[in-house]
C-alpha cells in the first residue's frame, strides 16, 4: 500500500485517488420519490426535498434533467443573507463604472442589451425564465432545472419571494430601464408557462419554513434507503466502484448498518457509504477483514482509519473500533 502513503512518500498520486463522482450519476430514486415528483410536474410546483445530508437531495435535481433531457442544471446555494435579486441576476456596476469612467461618459449611452450582454448576468430562477422565452433569434425555448440548496439557511421572507416569482414567471431587471430607448418588453422578462421550470428546493431542516411556502410546495422525505435499495444503488456505481460484485455488496451494506447502528451523532449515509466501500477497495480491504479483524495484522491501523469516513465524532469513532476490535460486527 505505498503508493497510498501519499504523507511517507511526500506526493500525491493522482491515479490513486478518488475519481470525480459527477452529479446525478447512477441515481436511484425511491418509488415514493418517483410519484412525488410526478405529482409536482402535474401540478407544476416546486418540490421540497429533506432528509440527512448525503442521501441525494441535491443529485435529484441532476438526475432530472438528464432523465429529461433538459440539458444542465441551474443551481443556487442559499445564504443567510440571500434575498430574491441574487436568484434572479447579478449586476456588474463596477465594471460598468469603468467602462464609465475609461470612454468618459460616452459609455451612458450604451443601448440596453448591451447593458445586458456586458453587465447583468442571469441566475439560477433568472436564467430558467429568461431561456423559457429565448434569449436571442439563435436560442431556442427550453425549460430548466432550478435546484435551490438548503432554503432552510434563508431569511424569513425569501421562500415565499422564490414562489411568488416561480408563480408569475415575471421580474424586472431595473439596471436595464435607465438605457436609451428601453422598452418595457426588455426590461420586464415575462417567462412561458410551457417551459415552466421544474424547481428543487433542498432543506437539512435546520429551521422551520413558513407554512404559506409550505402550503404551496409537493414535499417528500429522503429516508435512508433499506438493503435492497442500496443493493441497487451501489451496483449502478460502476464506475467508482468497479471491483464490486453482489456478494461484496452484501457484506459491506450488512456492516455499514451495524456501524450506522453504534453512531448516535451524525448518522453515515449513502454518500459516506459509497466513500467507504471505494477506499475499502482501493487500499485491498475485503468486508471479512473487518469482521474478523486482528490488531497484529500490519495493516491493522490503516483499516481502522477509514471509520473516519463514517464516524464524525470522537465518542462514536472510539465505540466503532471498540466493536470491531472486540468482533462484534458481521457481514
Amino acid at each position: 500500500m505505498e503508493q497510498y502513503n501519499f504523507y511517507e512518500n511526500r506526493a500525491v498520486n493522482a491515479a490513486v485517488q478518488l475519481p470525480k463522482i459527477l452529479p446525478g450519476e447512477g441515481y436511484m430514486p425511491s418509488e415514493g420519490l418517483v410519484r412525488a415528483l410526478n405529482v409536482a410536474l402535474m401540478l407544476q410546483k416546486p418540490l421540497l426535498v429533506t432528509g440527512v445530508p448525503g442521501t441525494g437531495k441535491s443529485d435529484l435535481a441532476h438526475h432530472i434533467a438528464d432523465r429529461f433531457g433538459w440539458g444542465e442544471v441551474v443551481p443556487f446555494a442559499t445564504r443567510t443573507d440571500s434575498v430574491a435579486t441574487d436568484l434572479l441576476y447579478r449586476y456588474d456596476s463596477l465594471a460598468h463604472f469603468h467602462r464609465v469612467n475609461i470612454e468618459k461618459g460616452t459609455a451612458c449611452e450604451l443601448k440596453a442589451f448591451e447593458i445586458e450582454k456586458d453587465f447583468i448576468h442571469y441566475e439560477a430562477l433568472g436564467r430558467a425564465i429568461c431561456d423559457s422565452i429565448g434569449q436571442n433569434k439563435e436560442q431556442q425555448r427550453r425549460r430548466r432545472v432550478v435546484l435551490i440548496d438548503e432554503i432552510d439557511k434563508a431569511p424569513r421572507d425569501l421562500p415565499n419571494d422564490i414562489l411568488s416569482l416561480i408563480e408569475t414567471m415575471c421580474f424586472e431587471v431595473p439596471e436595464l430601464k435607465s438605457a436609451k430607448e428601453t422598452s418595457p418588453s426588455f426590461y420586464r422578462k415575462e417567462g412561458d408557462e410551457v417551459y415552466k421550470p421544474v424547481v428543487i428546493l433542498t432543506s437539512n431542516s435546520e429551521k422551520t419554513l413558513p407554512e404559506p411556502f409550505l402550503r404551496r410546495c409537493v414535499y417528500f422525505h429522503i429516508d435512508m434507503p433499506d438493503k435492497e435499495l442500496l443493493m441497487k444503488i451501489l451496483l449502478k456505481k460502476k464506475r467508482i466502484l468497479r471491483k464490486l460484485d453482489e456478494k461484496s455488496a452484501a457484506k459491506f451494506i450488512n456492516l455499514f448498518l451495524a456501524i450506522s447502528d453504534l453512531v448516535t451523532g451524525k448518522k453515515p449515509a449513502t454518500h459516506e457509504l459509497i466513500l467507504w466501500i471505494w477506499w475499502m477497495q482501493e487500499n485491498g480491504f475485503s468486508a471479512d477483514e473487518l469482521i474478523s479483524f486482528s490488531s497484529s495484522s500490519a495493516n491493522a491501523a490503516t483499516l481502522l482509519s477509514g471509520m473516519s469516513i463514517l464516524a464524525k465524532e470522537e465518542s462514536d469513532l472510539k465505540a466503532v473500533v471498540d466493536a470491531i476490535e472486540k468482533h462484534k460486527l458481521k457481514g
